[in-house]
């Protein structure tokens, strides 16, 4: 059996996912990479295994930073780069896991 809070911050997170903005707006796509950083948090809080936590962390903290350049720069500016910093993150964090 699934621990509920466990299943209630997976289903937050695939929430906030499907709610991604359509349009170009750079404020809005920002504001849904803090709320996906923030389900990433809420979801790091219940995961059992030290290393799922730290990688639901280094994600949310790629997403926050994500959304910080995507609000200096726009979102034209930031997007590219914004996903390479996340694959860098993760693949900082699959490293610390070896």
């Amino acid at each position: 059996m699934v621990d509920p809070a466990l299943k209630a911050a997976l289903t937050r997170l695939r929430t906030v996912k499907s709610q991604r903005p359509t349009g170009m707006n750079a404020n809005e796509f920002a504001d849904w990479r803090e709320r996906i950083a923030d389900s990433l948090d809420g979801l790091a809080r219940v995961l059992l295994f030290e290393e799922d936590q730290v990688g639901a962390r280094a994600e949310a903290a790629a997403a926050r930073a994500q959304a910080d350049e995507i609000r200096r720069l726009g979102l034209r500016a930031a997007g590219d780069r914004g996903l390479q910093r996340l694959a860098a993150a993760r693949a900082a964090n699959a490293a610390l896991r070896l």
